[in-house]
């Protein structure tokens, strides 16, 4: 950075959004001349505030980069997105600062991608420098080698095949504050036995030296992040559509995302979630019903699932920590951290990312506050449900179907068993349990009764 601000910039590229603007890209075109070999990029813009849902009043403005392949959708020329946590990177042949992707500087017309989260009352004037051959050196590479510490000394898990993961979690390759390989090693010493990286509108992937058959499983994933809400799809290793805050372009991202084999899910739907404003969507297998800890308005997200339940659908709750910083404490109150909650998943099958995730979208899945439990496990009989909670003692135990609260149980002892004959309205049944202030320590996946 100093390098590069040791002369003047290449290119400057000047401009103003105003307020019917926001929540709009703007693609900047340049001129990248051969023998190129690596780039420097800094911004800055009037008004400045966090991009904080709910803060008003000035200007937040994203910043990505498309290479000369162009910017349609799905195009390998997506080389990164940043949001606004960024006042500058650089991107070269053989290094980039995360979480842009590294390789040749072809010569063509490149983008400079600009997004308008907020404009506040006096519009937003932006600044954009650009400097070519800067010839600055990577400070900071990424550490590749897993050094995985003690886990944690957990109960192992009540009944066969179950596994704990985390489906949701940020590294520096958008904005968390560690590299992946130490997100992976402290999930390993949370207990973890998988765990999802699903970095904002990633167009890189970690790589990293990663022993095969060894825990947590790396799932890839990406949340793609868009003005009207946030979506996760894993299983992938690719970017999708993100640019057009409408439910008509979400839904063709999200066909987009189907068509490629990802599992795909609705981001915690409750206010300052960030919310969901796209209404009913198709094809989205699961929804987050719980995001970091559960008193950040998760019951709104709760509900939410809950209404598509009684309409019928067939959508698997999921649960991720959304956690950002292993580092430092950015919200005290409501601190993420990896496995809170948890959601655990049955396998059948050997042990992979493929297998977990089949296992989400067969609903064969719960949700708890940590690694630690609570565990609840519910099964379908004959004519009834088996419901089974360890590690609950002094909770209370609530059966719900499509018609509300059907029974409650207290929990009396570490290890509870029962039986609950559904009544024969019920479209489906599920469980949770609740301590003594009403606080969520479990929730499961409805058993579908029809």
């Amino acid at each position: 950075m100093r390098e590069a601000l040791s002369r003047a910039a290449d290119l400057v590229l000047i401009g103003r959004f105003e307020s019917h603007e926001q929540q709009t890209y703007r693609h900047l075109p340049f001129a990248m001349p051969p023998g190129v070999t690596q780039i420097h990029i800094a911004y800055d813009y009037s008004d400045r505030i966090p991009s904080t849902p709910g803060l008003s009043g000035g200007n937040t403005l994203d910043i990505g980069l498309f290479d000369q392949q162009g910017h349609a959708a799905g195009t390998p020329g997506f080389r990164g997105w940043s949001g606004s946590d960024k006042h500058g990177f650089t991107v070269g042949r053989d290094w980039a600062t995360p979480p842009y992707r590294p390789g040749e500087i072809e010569s063509g017309t490149w983008f400079v991608l600009l997004g308008p989260y907020k404009v506040g009352p006096n519009g937003l004037d932006y600044r954009v420098q650009i400097w070519l051959n800067p010839g600055l050196e990577n400070d900071t590479p990424e550490p590749t080698t897993i050094l995985h510490g003690p886990p944690a000394n957990l109960p192992p898990p009540a009944e066969s095949g179950w596994l704990r993961g985390d489906l949701h979690c940020h590294t520096v390759f958008s904005d968390g504050d560690s590299w992946p390989v130490e997100v992976v090693d402290a999930a390993a010493r949370a207990g973890l036995d998988f765990i999802a990286i699903t970095d904002h509108n990633s167009a890189r992937r970690p790589q990293f030296d990663h022993t095969p058959g060894s825990r947590p499983v790396v799932i890839s994933g990406t949340e793609t992040t868009t003005y009207g809400g946030h979506w996760n799809a894993w299983g992938v290793e690719r970017w999708f559509e993100f640019r057009t805050p409408t439910a008509e372009a979400t839904q063709a991202a999200f066909d987009d995302a189907v068509s490629a084999g990802a599992l795909i899910s609705i981001n915690h739907p409750k206010p300052l979630g960030p919310a969901w404003e796209y209404g009913n969507l198709r094809g989205n297998h699961a929804i987050e019903v719980w995001n970091g800890p559960w008193g950040a308005l998760n019951a709104i997200a709760l509900a939410y699932w809950e209404e598509r339940l009684k309409a019928g659908l067939r959508t698997v709750a999921v649960g991720g920590s959304d956690t950002h910083a292993l580092r430092s404490k950015r919200d005290r109150l409501f601190h993420p951290q990896l496995g809170s909650p948890t959601t655990w998943v049955k396998l059948e099958r050997e042990v992979s990312a493929a297998a977990i995730l089949d296992a989400v979208r067969r609903g064969h899945a719960f949700i708890s506050t940590s690694p630690a439990g609570p565990q609840l496990f519910i099964d379908r009989g004959q004519d009834d449900i088996r419901v089974r909670v360890v590690g609950a003692r002094r909770a209370t135990l609530i059966m719900l179907s499509n018609r509300g609260s059907e029974a409650a149980l207290s929990i009396t002892d570490d290890d509870c068993e029962t039986r609950f004959r559904p009544p024969t309205e019920a479209m489906y049944v599920r469980a949770q349990v609740i301590d003594c202030c009403g606080n969520m320590l479990a929730v499961s996946n409805p058993i579908w009764l029809e």
